[in-house]
């Protein structure tokens, strides 16, 4: 609800800085004749994949049974920028309740490392500096992310264009019209996004907890439990499905934003925390 709040309040008294989709649409209507030409969507993955077919498949999806797009929206909203206090709030509680139980959980390296790390400390540091780590492993995917999208400068997908009623539709919200096409939560989900679109910022942030709680907040003694399970099986397609399906990405997008995360923690982001933990110790 304080999201909700949050966010259309945004749009209604900030214009000037965070635009609608409709204004959006216009700004960005001379460039959408690019996107055939941007070069990361003509790749050779994309026409063996033939991601170009599905992309349109998905925009063009007409609607899809209220409590479906229910869930879509929540996955599609999860990592709007007003949502990130909730995911703080998340990692610190479930790895307070990790460290209490004092979970035996073989990962990788850099798991062990970091488990024996918070071993010296309290349950509550632990937790805090748990979530410290992650609010780090944001900012790092956050950098990386827009660093991307300034490199690349590639267009979000335009409204649907099947005819005029339905672009109409779209563009002025107007859930209620009589026409097929329909997102109910296309003005949330849409709002507080950059001008550019690859690679996902969205993913790229869900790729970033489904791999942190797995690594660093373990929760059982086997190394896939039912949470991982549920976050890398349903939540991350979940998002990866609503940010197309809303007309926010292309699938090449998604895909560039999961690589993106999956490279950074194989690279630098483990680094991150453990110079982090002996600054903070120190």
């Amino acid at each position: 609800i304080f999201s909700y709040v949050l966010t259309k309040a945004v749009l209604q008294y900030m214009p000037f800085v965070w635009h609608n989709h409709r204004t959006y649409t216009l700004l960005m209507s001379p460039h959408i004749s690019r996107h055939g030409s941007e070069w990361v969507y003509s790749t050779s993955i994309t026409r063996r994949l033939q991601l170009s077919e599905l992309n349109h498949y998905i925009h063009t999806i007409p609607s899809v049974p209220h409590p479906i797009e229910f869930f879509v929206f929540i996955c599609g909203y999860a990592f709007n920028p007003v949502m990130f206090p909730f995911w703080l709030g998340l990692v610190h509680k479930i790895s307070y309740w990790s460290l209490l139980s004092n979970t035996q959980h073989a990962t990788n390296k850099h798991g062990d490392i970091w488990r024996e790390l918070l071993a010296t400390v309290t349950t509550e540091q632990g937790a805090l500096i748990n979530t410290a780590f992650y609010c780090a492993s944001v900012l790092v995917i956050l950098a990386f992310t827009e660093l991307g999208k300034a490199s690349f400068t590639t267009t979000r997908p335009p409204p649907p264009e099947s005819n005029d009623a339905t672009r109409s539709a779209y563009e002025n919200k107007d859930n209620t019209a009589n026409c097929k096409w329909n997102r109910r939560y296309g003005s949330l989900v849409s709002s507080l996004k950059s001008k550019h679109s690859f690679p996902s910022g969205d993913c790229a942030q869900a790729m970033n907890l489904c791999i942190f709680l797995w690594q660093y907040v373990p929760t059982t003694d086997i190394p896939i439990s039912r949470r991982d399970l549920f976050m890398f099986g349903l939540f991350l397609p979940g998002v990866v499905f609503a940010r197309i399906f809303y007309l926010c990405h292309y699938v090449e997008d998604c895909l560039g934003g999961v690589v993106l995360t999956s490279l950074l923690h194989w690279v630098c982001i483990p680094s991150v925390g453990t110079y982090m933990f002996r600054f903070v110790s120190s």
